[in-house]
């Protein structure tokens, strides 16, 4: 009982760090799907007055995110950014799509906060994709 009792937290720590690691590595994918979806919503034209708008290639991103992302309750959802403006962009040019999302740890892992952030990690990923 006594070694179980000393041993316990070390064994929780590990658990909850495993599945903590877990969730933030799915959460990179999801962003990075994300940016994916995004940046080929703004560089497929669908004729020459029907190019897609910044704020829709946003929304792209943020949707998916806002769909897709585990963030233990937080909904601190992402941000999206676009460059250069989708509605400008001529073919054969380059659009990137960047999302960031803040996330905070959760359980014992949480608490101990290995990255010393109050705030949690901010986790980035981003797309660069040719126009059509």
């Amino acid at each position: 009982m006594v070694e179980f009792a000393l041993v316990l937290p070390l064994l929780l720590l590990i658990v909850f760090g495993v599945v903590g690691f877990s969730v933030a590595l799915l959460d990179k994918v999801v962003m990075t799907n994300a940016t994916r979806e995004a940046a080929r919503q703004g560089t497929t034209f669908r004729g020459v007055n029907l190019r897609p708008s910044l704020a829709d290639v946003q929304k792209v991103a943020t949707d998916f995110c806002t769909a897709n992302l585990i963030d233990f309750g937080t909904r601190s959802g992402c941000t999206a950014t676009v460059t250069p403006d989708p509605a400008t962009l001529v073919s054969g040019n380059q659009l990137t799509v960047k999302v960031q999302h803040t996330f905070t740890f959760l359980g014992l892992v949480g608490f101990i906060n290995p990255f010393g952030s109050a705030n949690g990690v901010v986790l980035q990923a981003s797309t660069v994709m040719r126009a059509e």
